[in-house]
Order: structure tokens, then sequence, then C-alpha cells
């Protein structure tokens, strides 16, 4: 199901004064000028798709704008994509509680924004790649280091304002699951009648290579689909080299990663420590497999595990 260019969400400031309208927010001045954060979450959720919003910086010499992704109410932590930073006009940078703001990537000199003016600022999501665009020029495509931690979206500004963002838009697709197992039987019955079920049921997109891509599927095309994707799910009974290569992949991009096994498996000696949910290939072992499944997925969700 897709949401498609909702306004006026709601909003919850968490730091800084801010002054908020019905589709504007007027970040006002910090609580420290020592760390001249804002902060405004707001009811849009955001995994994959888009969102946008106008902003003046009124000051480009001191003051930040941008768009807040990820927000993980268990961490508090989150990435922030837009305008000013760093001394730089384009900035993708990331929150870890303890480890401070970190900037990821960089683009253009701070001197070429000009405070008086309105950017609308864009940015598209989709699993890991994220896309900026200012008034319609794509400024930046990459991949970020980890997953959003949460769907959470919002808006951040630093220094001592004000900025204001005004006329906020997002749509939204469901988060997609990407699912890495051997093309045959059973496995091909698992994936049709528990997994997908299962992930529309949590709210979650399945899909497999053989799904979306042409015949001749290529290791570009699994890298793309590792990327986009928001979760993987790997069956690992057989011992296949290339979902062994993928789930290390997908591992190396901090995916968060559901494994399942026949019951009657051995696995690996370098897998054995990872979560596994093991399942029967009986009917009676079907609704536990379902059950494990989807409590996964909705934990996932929310960022109580990666």
């Amino acid at each position: 199901m897709v949401s498609r260019n909702k306004t006026a969400p709601n909003w919850a400031p968490i730091s800084g004064q801010w002054k908020i309208s019905t589709n504007k927010a007027d970040y006002i001045a910090p609580d420290d000028l020592n760390i001249p954060v804002g902060i405004a979450l707001s009811s849009a959720r955001v995994r994959n798709g888009h969102i946008s919003v106008e902003i003046c910086l009124n000051d480009s010499d001191k003051n930040a704008g941008r768009i807040l992704l990820g927000y993980n109410t268990v961490t508090g932590a989150y990435y922030s994509i837009g305008l000013g930073g760093y001394n730089y006009a384009y900035v993708i940078d990331a929150f870890v509680p303890g480890q401070a703001w970190r900037g990821i990537r960089v683009e253009g000199n701070k001197s070429q924004l000009d405070g008086k003016r309105t950017y609308e600022v864009l940015v598209e999501i989709h699993g890991q790649n994220v896309t900026l665009s200012i008034d319609g020029i794509r400024i930046m495509d990459h991949t970020l280091p980890s997953p959003l931690g949460g769907g959470q979206a919002g808006l951040f500004a630093w220094g001592p304002g004000p900025v204001i963002f005004n006329n906020l838009k997002w749509s939204g697709d469901n988060p997609r699951a990407f699912v890495v197992m051997q093309f045959s039987e059973p496995f091909d019955s698992l994936y049709k009648d528990v997994v997908v079920p299962v992930c529309k049921k949590a709210g979650f997109d399945a899909f497999r290579a053989d799904d979306v891509f042409r015949p001749g599927i290529i290791l570009q095309d699994i890298i793309q689909a590792l990327v986009a994707s928001d979760i993987i799910i790997a069956e690992i009974t057989p011992d296949n080299p290339n979902i062994f290569y993928e789930l290390g992949y997908a591992h190396a991009l901090e995916k968060p990663t559901i494994l399942l096994a026949n019951r009657d498996s051995d696995l690996p000696f370098d897998i054995s420590g990872y979560r596994v949910i093991f399942y029967d290939n009986t009917i009676g072992g079907k609704p536990e497999v379902e059950s494990a499944l989807e409590k996964h997925l909705k934990n996932i969700l929310i960022g109580r595990i990666s």
C-alpha cells in the first residue's frame, strides 16, 4: 500500500525552541548555545519513498537545516540530510548517542548558499540508498553505512536560528524484505505460502530476485536489491555459496537479517551464533515459523532489533 503526498503532520519538538503551525515549523533558538541543535519529530514515517520541505536558513554562515530520517525511539540515533554543516553546503550526517554527529557525505562550499533564499529540499529513500535534490537538481546519491533505525522522520536545525521550514510533504511505500534462498522446492513453497503472506501481514513487501529481475540475474542485480531493501530474510538450509555470499554482503551493510533453516540442518560454524528461526517441513510446523517470523519483522519495524 502506498501513501502519496501527505501533508500537515503532527509535531513533537524534542530539542530547541520551535514555533509550529499548520505545515510550518520555525526553529527559533537552541536550548543551549554550546550545542545549538533543534529537533522536531513528526508523525511522518518514511522508509521507502520521498520527503520534501522548503528551507530558509536566514544566516547560511551559522545555521543549518535538514530533513531528519530514521529516528530510532529506542536508541535516539538518526540521519539528517539537507543544507549546511561542517562548512559545506550540502550534507548527509549521522548521529549516534555517545559518538556525537558524523558527516558521511558533504558537497559544495557553504558560501554558495544564500541565507535569505528559500530552497526546496527533496530526499528520496530506497532502503539504504538516499538521494538529495535541491530545487530539482540532484546533488547526492549515496548508500548509507547502516539502515534507517526507525521510520520516523522530522526536522533538524543547527545554529542560533531562526531556520524556517515550510510545506513538508512525504509519500511512503511499505518497507521491503529481500528474500535470499535457493530457487527450487521446498523453498519456493516456503516463500509463497509462508514468507510472502507473513511479511504482508507485518507491513512488509517481500520479493526475491526472480520476482523483479530479468532472466540471467547478475551479481549487480543482487547487490542493488540488497541495498534497496530494508531487511533480509535468508533461507540457509542448503550449502549454497551464492546465498552465503549475499548474506555476507547484507551483514557488511549492517542490514537487519532473519535466518530461516530446517530444524534438521547442520549450520556452518560462523553462522551458528546468529538468530535463526528453525522450522519443520510439516503442516504442524507452519504456525510456529509464521509466528516467529511475524514477531521478528514487527520488532525490526520499530527498531528494537537489528
